[in-house]
């Protein structure tokens, strides 16, 4: 964009993370005032700020001058994005461009909104590879992924339930699939459901925080 700026990240509670420091004329200015990783930056600890109206606002916002509530950051102009978790929508952080105010220029909005559009992305990578060990992990056991029905013995009639009932579930979409399920003992189960190569069956396999694993029954779609 030909503008110098500093660039930061971090996460919903206004923690960051990650500073860019594209214009090092900058750095005094921002130690100056907290804008360093490791230190809170969200309105609740800074008052206005492009990084802390994302993060309340839910939306791009563009902070310039005095529109700042630190006065250390009048001579300042930032716009801040929101980072959305790829599938359940919450705000999980935000991004923010800072420059001085006589270089801020429109493509800040841009790069703003590129930026944390790219970071969404990688947080869907990262949600698909974990769904992927978990799949291959399920691949890997000794039966070759063929569903036996067992289930941990400590475990009470209404978890037992439960894990069946979501175990059906998963069976009926007919498809591969991964659900977390908090057990009422405050364990999580995490439920893998993989199509049976060259069967229309689904077997599904539990594994328990405590690192105790089960196979539920599985059946054809």
């Amino acid at each position: 964009m030909g503008t110098p700026v500093t660039v930061f990240l971090g996460d919903a509670s206004g923690v960051l993370f990650l500073r860019n420091e594209g214009e090092p004329a900058l750095r005094r200015t921002l130690d100056a005032v907290g804008a360093a990783p490791g230190f809170r930056f969200a309105e609740a600890d800074m008052g206005t700020s492009a990084f802390g109206s994302a993060l309340v606002e839910r939306r791009i916002c563009q902070v310039t001058g005095n529109e700042h509530f630190a006065e250390e950051l009048r001579g300042l102009t930032g716009v801040g994005a929101p980072i959305r978790h790829p599938l359940s929508g919450r705000v999980d952080g935000a991004i923010s461009v800072v420059c001085l105010n006589d270089t801020a220029n429109a493509e800040m909005m841009v790069l703003a909104r590129r930026s944390a559009a790219a970071v969404e992305r990688r947080l869907f990578e990262m949600v698909v590879e974990h769904e992927q060990a978990l799949v291959n992990d399920f691949l890997r056991a000794p039966d070759g992924g063929v569903a036996m029905a067992s289930t941990p013995l400590d475990l009470c009639r209404r978890d037992r339930l439960a894990l069946t009932d979501a175990a059906v579930r998963l069976v009926a979409q007919g498809r591969a699939a991964v659900v977390k399920m908090a057990l009422s003992d405050g364990r999580t189960a995490t439920l893998v459901a993989q199509p049976i190569v060259g069967s229309t069956a689904i077997a599904v396999k539990a594994r328990l925080t405590d690192g105790q694993e089960a196979r539920l029954n599985g059946g054809g779609r």
